[in-house]
């Protein structure tokens, strides 16, 4: 039998249950309660990674854990990516990535086992990066018109390397093709710092990257820089002519770095991340790095941020063709 003493007690333990945050409350209020992990799906020595590794510590100091970076690389970005979409959304699983895995890759043509507009909850766009032509110093080009000339000279005799079908720095290559003209072949790598070495091997002539992946290289006179794919020139780069003041009319090339966690990640973790972000963006060391490696300090707002993939998520599907013919 029910006695009053029971139902009472019964209530009383229902009214406190009640009245006490739920565990998803309290694990929002403590966040970070361990290490945050950035994935980024890149080798070392990108745009995404140095952004990164700018981050890390100004995180670390902001929340009191430890951030780790994480180069998960390969596909063009799509496996790291791809790694974060599965993992548990509680905000500590990151992915720093460029619009190479996020609103690109859908559209290559190959399955990527992921969804980029609901796998994923936008945390804040980081950087804009001026995409820059340049070749080794033995190839006979100090222009980018001689550079066009001796590649109409040689159809299909010069190569430019990219991180990978899909990426941002592919894209940038072949539209310049179709622009121009022109057949350069495409060689494709694991990501930007393996594209990288090529070139400053000598084992591949040429390449679109990132400005602020290049820049030092460039001061050093060990990557020649053509052209910037801005609208302006980089005031990192003053001296170096656009596409379309060298002879392109019309040409834009520019990518952009960008944190995401995985969908469901409550709110309060990303408004928290955001907060810690901007304050990081914020302060001169790393953004002095930043804008002097060529790059714009963006820091968006999560909804801003969704605006941008979405965006550019259809902009890039009208250009899927591109990635069928080359890949």
């Amino acid at each position: 039998m029910t006695t009053r003493r029971t139902v009472i007690g019964g209530l009383m333990a229902s009214g406190a249950a009640a009245a006490l945050p739920s565990p998803r409350a309290f694990a929002d209020t403590a966040y970070p309660s361990r290490a945050v992990h950035l994935i980024v799906p890149f080798t070392p020595g990108g745009g995404a990674d140095t952004v990164s590794r700018l981050l890390a510590p100004q995180l670390q100091k902001t929340f009191g854990q430890p951030f780790v970076v994480e180069n998960r690389a390969g596909a063009a970005g799509r496996i790291g990516t791809g790694v974060v979409a599965k993992s548990d959304p509680d905000g500590h699983t990151l992915l720093v990535s460029t619009e190479s895995s996020l609103v690109i890759a859908p559209h290559i043509g190959i399955p990527i086992g992921y969804d980029p507009l609901k796998d994923f909850a936008p945390v804040s766009l980081l950087t804009r990066n001026t995409v820059v032509l340049v070749v080794h110093p033995s190839v006979p080009a100090k222009t980018l018109q001689e550079y066009i000339a001796l590649a109409r000279a040689k159809p299909g005799e010069l190569f430019y390397a990219s991180s990978g079908v899909g990426g941002p720095n592919h894209l940038a290559g072949e539209i310049f093709n179709r622009m121009a003209g022109l057949k350069i072949t495409h060689v494709p790598y694991a990501g930007t710092g393996l594209a990288l070495q090529a070139v400053l091997a000598n084992q591949v002539g040429a390449m679109w990257g990132f400005t602020a992946g290049l820049a030092a290289h460039i001061k050093q006179g060990t990557l020649r820089a053509l052209a910037v794919g801005s609208k302006e020139r980089s005031a990192a780069l003053p001296d170096v002519p656009t596409v379309t003041e060298a002879g392109v009319p019309g040409y834009e090339a520019v990518s952009w770095v960008g944190m995401v966690a995985p969908a469901g990640t409550p709110g309060p973790v990303i408004d928290k991340l955001w907060s810690g972000i901007d304050t990081a963006l914020k302060e001169p060391s790393v953004r002095d790095i930043i804008v002097g490696g060529g790059s714009e300090v963006v820091c968006s707002k999560p909804d801003e941020f969704r605006k941008v993939i979405e965006s550019d998520f259809a902009k890039y599907g009208k250009l899927a063709d591109i990635f069928q013919t080359t890949k």
